[in-house]
């Protein structure tokens, strides 16, 4: 009988040591950087808005944020491997909507489920914008449009791909508009833009932030922004409606929200959502990404989680567009 009572009392002392170990990692979380991938490549919206959160951050949650660009698949490489990631909260990433559920959608055998994730919050709503070279022969919407009318599918276009919210964007407006161009697939927006500015294809749909300064500094032309109000940095920048005078649902919006793989301590992921809160409003960091042209969005975890749900159901109405 002493012999039992010794050994379950050893238990439980393991097993209340083990309480308290967790417990005080939580507390004392983070003691090292934190790593947060980025499913696309330096340059693009994605990462720019990455390395600016990285730039003000550390002040906020105590360590720095160390940005990891794993592109590719139009996000497939960089969300898989934020779902395989250690539970121990160092490891974060970037999710993008609608990317991440046209993967899901349009792909077979992809190696994660939404319920591999578990939100943080989402920091931004960035829209896609038409673009074109600086001395490109179109001047407006309605001569690209035209273009693409004349001669259909000689027109290319870039964008992050293939089967992204960019190439989404294209194709549900050229299914209103009734246009046929060739889309060119890229690792994010930032070689699309490159490869716009080197005149190897003749447009391109970048993420709006990701072109605001190549806009600004006159070398590309942005001949449309896909959303319903005209982009607060481009505001001489007309929607897609005042430029076409149709409907063209702003589908391909790319909201970038940060999630951790499930299964992080929940006192550990709450500290991440208040650290990404207060840098959201920290007015240094409002002041770059004014000057950088970031839009802002700012939603909780348990907002996010629920916006997420929504908008799934309203995408599948057009992923069958991408087959």
């Amino acid at each position: 009988m002493l012999n039992s009572v010794k050994t379950t009392l050893t238990a439980l002392s393991l097993t209340l040591g083990l309480g308290f170990g967790a417990a005080a990692q939580a507390a004392d979380f983070p003691q090292k950087p934190v790593a947060m991938i980025v499913a696309y490549s330096p340059g693009g919206g994605t990462d720019t808005a990455a390395r600016v959160l990285a730039k003000y951050i550390q002040h906020h949650l105590g360590q720095r944020l160390i940005i990891q660009n794993k592109p590719g698949a139009g996000g497939q490489i960089g969300f898989t491997a934020l779902s395989k990631s250690k539970t121990d909260g160092y490891k974060i990433g970037f999710i993008n909507i609608p990317s991440i559920f046209l993967v899901k959608m349009l792909r077979d055998d992809v190696p994660f489920e939404m319920s591999d994730f578990e939100m943080v919050g989402n920091i931004q709503l960035d829209p896609v914008v038409l673009t074109v070279p600086a001395d490109s022969p179109y001047k407006n919407f309605a001569d690209f449009a035209k273009a693409a009318k004349a001669n259909p599918g000689g027109l290319s276009v870039g964008g992050d791909g293939p089967q992204s919210n960019n190439q989404l964007q294209l194709v549900v407006a050229e299914d209103v508009l009734g246009m046929d161009v060739n889309f060119v697939p890229f690792n994010g927006s930032g070689p699309a833009i490159t490869a716009t500015l080197g005149n190897q294809i003749a447009a391109s749909v970048p993420s709006a932030s990701s072109a605001t300064n190549h806009v600004k500094s006159g070398k590309l032309r942005a001949l449309a922004v896909f959303a319903d109000k005209r982009y607060p940095y481009m505001p001489d920048v007309p929607t897609i409606r005042e430029a076409s005078g149709m409907d063209v649902p702003g589908i391909g919006a790319s909201m970038r929200g940060v999630a951790v793989p499930k299964g992080v301590d929940e006192e550990k992921r709450r500290k991440l959502e208040a650290a990404f809160k207060a840098v959201v409003e920290d007015e240094k960091f409002q002041a770059h990404i004014q000057r950088m042209g970031l839009p802002l969005a700012y939603m909780s975890a348990d907002d996010f989680a629920a916006y997420l749900k929504e908008a799934e159901a309203g995408i599948a109405k057009y992923s069958d567009l991408l087959k």
